[in-house]
């Protein structure tokens, strides 16, 4: 057998893949005039907390690790962490396995930016051949031949009248829609953080309207049972104080329960994976929690009323008013309400809503592909570059082929006709969608914005009624203490106090969901450092 490729062989597919490559690095992707940028101001201009769309480590996902199930905090409580709303709102955006999964939505969405531009690249094929003949047609003549041949060949599409970048287009549009819904994942990921976050102040203040309650029926017991000894009531009512005690214990320990259920469903929605409790603190409007907000926590897992401090009047008889925590709830509560228009929320949820701009890019990509399938009868212009070495039993050739053509392709009218007529559709549909999203931001905002504003003014009255509701049950207990009326209208004016506490407290929880439903439907996420927008 003998040297088929010698030095020069190799200097000329050097040569040859230069000029290849130096030809696609002038021409390959240059065809980019169509604007990609949405009209309107993007989402992602407000949400920034998520590092700017860092790019994602190429790394294997990790498996999520989960705590493990939490009793009794077993550390100090001085030691605890203490997580505002807005630190738990970042923890959630770190961690949550949603958000990494439409970020890896976008980064698949870029990689078809890539395949469109692909079709601009060079095509390069090698082949390589070894040829033997042998012919015996008598003992005495025989024929035999070898040959050996190599060849590279590197194509490439010079232009073929915008079908490659309509794609590419199409691919863009598509990267921008998957970001946009990205930001969407964003503002349903801080408004369910946040939303919980209320749900544990709500059930913290109801728990300390419970431990009230059984202070003050503890307090009620010992006071009714005293002025029996006295002869001054009856057996009924010390048995009947004696019944409410009880189902006052029995209601701050379903409080207890209502607590740590909305401690769950707040560390869910974070998908809080750390073993260690945390504890949460006032936000601005809802401020509840007093300086022993770690206890109030730890009340969930064991509760230890105090002991009820009992003072006398001047006859000897127990005075209730004395145990009872003046305007504990409603003390210092001021209310901070969002300062913009309805026609202004409108405006601005219809400029800044992803979910809405995803629409609209999905309407671009419809166009794109439109385009695409119209250019279907234009042809393309390739280049090609191909050498070859051949040599066999007495001579070789190393021909260099350089050449340009115009590909026409198979065309197929009849199927072209009927895919631009399903293209046109689909553009249609992909038009009515954002008709259909407008008009439900539209009527979604202002039903929000309603149920925010009512809310606002339906909690200083009651406030006022929470203000009244006590001044009713001191009067009440006043006048049982000295015998004016009887047990049941104490009991009803205790149940009206502590169902006025619950309600102003509900009212609080429902005004902060309604506005976040709002700021939610609004569009509003975070601003640069990691906050809540709230202003326009």
């Amino acid at each position: 057998m003998f040297k088929i490729l010698d030095r020069i062989c190799y200097k000329k597919v050097l040569i040859c893949l230069i000029i290849g490559v130096f030809f696609v690095t002038t021409n390959a992707f240059a065809e980019d005039n169509t604007s990609t940028q949405p009209q309107k101001k993007s989402v992602f201009s407000i949400l920034k907390f998520s590092k700017k769309q860092k790019k994602l480590k190429k790394s294997k996902v990790e498996e999520i690790k989960l705590p493990p199930v939490q009793g009794r905090p077993t550390i100090p409580f001085n030691q605890i962490t203490v997580m505002t709303i807005d630190d738990c709102v970042k923890y959630a955006l770190e961690h949550s396995p949603n958000l990494k999964v439409s970020e890896e939505r976008i980064e698949a969405a870029k990689t078809g930016i890539g395949q469109a531009r692909a079709n601009y690249a060079p095509r390069i094929s090698v082949g390589y051949n070894l040829y033997h003949k042998n012919n015996q047609a008598t003992q005495i003549v025989r024929a035999y031949d070898n040959a050996m041949g190599f060849n590279v060949k590197v194509s490439d599409t010079i232009w073929d009248f915008g079908k490659t970048t309509a794609k590419i287009n199409m691919a863009k549009y598509d990267t921008k829609a998957a970001e946009f819904d990205h930001g969407y994942e964003l503002l349903n990921i801080i408004y369910q953080v946040r939303t919980n976050y209320y749900r544990v102040l709500s059930a913290l203040a109801d728990l300390d309207i419970f431990e009230q309650n059984v202070r003050i029926q503890t307090l009620n017991y010992d006071r009714t049972k005293a002025m029996f000894d006295e002869g001054l009531k009856s057996k009924i009512d010390v048995v009947n104080a004696e019944v409410n005690l009880a189902d006052s214990k029995i209601q701050l320990v379903d409080g207890q329960n209502a607590l740590l259920n909305s401690i769950i469903a707040l560390q869910d929605a974070m998908f809080y994976q750390e073993d260690r409790p945390f504890v949460v603190t006032n936000t601005e409007n809802f401020g509840f929690l007093k300086a022993d907000y770690k206890k109030k926590m730890d009340s969930a897992n064991n509760s230890k009323p105090q002991a009820p401090v009992m003072k006398k009047n001047e006859d000897g008889l127990v005075l209730l008013s004395s145990g009872i925590e003046h305007n504990d709830i409603i003390q210092d509560y001021k209310l901070n309400p969002l300062k913009f228009t309805k026609q202004q929320a409108v405006d601005k949820a219809l400029e800044l809503r992803p979910d809405l701009q995803s629409d609209m890019m999905v309407v671009k990509v419809q166009e794109e592909s439109l385009k695409a399938i119209k250019r279907q009868y234009a042809p393309s212009i390739n280049a090609d570059f191909t050498w070859a070495y051949n040599r066999d039993e007495h001579s070789y050739s190393s021909p260099l082929q350089v050449g340009a053509g115009i590909d026409l392709g198979s065309v197929n009218p009849y199927g072209i006709h009927f895919q631009i007529k399903e293209g046109e559709n689909m553009l249609n549909i992909a038009k009515h969608n954002v008709n259909i999203a407008k008009s439900s931001i539209y009527w979604e905002v202002q039903d929000n914005y309603i149920n925010m504003r009512q809310m606002e003014r339906q909690i200083p009255l009651m406030n006022t009624k929470v203000k009244a509701t006590l001044e009713n049950f001191e009067l009440a207990d006043g006048r049982y203490s000295v015998g004016l009326n009887n047990y049941v209208e104490l009991q009803d004016a205790l149940r009206t106090y502590n169902q006025a506490q619950l309600n102003f407290v509900e009212s609080v929880l429902k005004y902060n969901i309604a506005r976040e439903a709002l700021l939610k439907s609004m569009g509003l996420g975070l601003d640069k450092d990691g906050h809540l927008m709230t202003e326009l």
